[in-house]
């Protein structure tokens, strides 16, 4: 399931947005400012952003794609696409060149935007793929759990119980504890009935750029290790 955030200081239009994407089967996440919209671009891996061009709090939709494609994160090269409520060529043209994908003029035409969308990811590519580690550690959440692996960006685990895709869970587990963490927030991507049991994927949310290294340094050693 692909995550989409979207950036508007407008319910209506946040509303309309959420509706649109979730009838497609998207996960959302919005945002009213551009301040908001980046501390959630720091902490978890999105697939599109949508963004306003006109925000509150002294900020715009410019200032936050180029904040978007300047500094670290895992969203740097995040398809972007601009709404405008303007057909200003100059918009348009400002909106490229800070790193928008695409635009699209108010108001919003669902057949449009999906269009726009689905040539986002097109013009994307596969989307990176990130090797996974085999774990098999227990965890809870409450629920018990067993971790069978990690990559990078995420973790793959089963469960006697299904999770709702979109939601964020907290889970703990002594696995953790190899990254100086004692539990992780996750956002579910998938939960899919296997045999007995529910297999389900889900992204990290809110680790720093040092956890993360632990991550990527635990599995390379992993790594390693499983081919001797």
């Amino acid at each position: 399931m692909k995550t989409v955030l979207i950036v508007d200081d407008q319910n209506s239009v946040l509303l309309t947005l959420q509706a649109i994407l979730k009838k497609e089967g998207f996960t959302v996440v919005s945002c009213t400012n551009s301040l908001d919209a980046f501390e959630n671009i720091q902490r978890e891996r999105f697939d599109v952003v949508i963004t306003d061009a006109v925000m509150p709090m002294g900020t715009s939709g410019f200032s936050l794609i180029s904040t978007i494609r300047s500094q670290p994160s895992p969203n740097t090269k995040v398809p972007i696409l601009m709404l405008t409520g303007k057909r200003d060529p100059a918009d348009v043209e400002k909106a490229i060149s800070v790193g928008a994908n695409d635009y699209m003029i108010k108001p919003i035409d669902p057949d449009v935007l999906m269009q726009k969308i689905n040539k986002l990811f097109t013009q994307a590519g596969p989307q990176e793929e990130f090797v996974h580690a085999s774990v098999q550690k227990p965890a809870t959440i409450p629920n018990k759990l067993t971790i069978a692996s990690t990559s990078e960006i995420g973790l793959k685990f089963t469960s006697d119980v299904g999770f709702i895709p979109g939601q964020i869970y907290k889970i703990s587990s002594d696995f953790f504890n190899l990254f100086e963490k004692s539990a992780v927030s996750v956002r579910v991507n998938t939960s899919e009935v296997k045999n007995d049991y529910y297999e389900i994927t889900a992204n990290y949310i809110g680790l720093s750029e040092k956890e993360l290294s632990h991550i990527r340094t635990w599995i390379r050693n992993k790594l390693i290790q499983d081919k001797k």
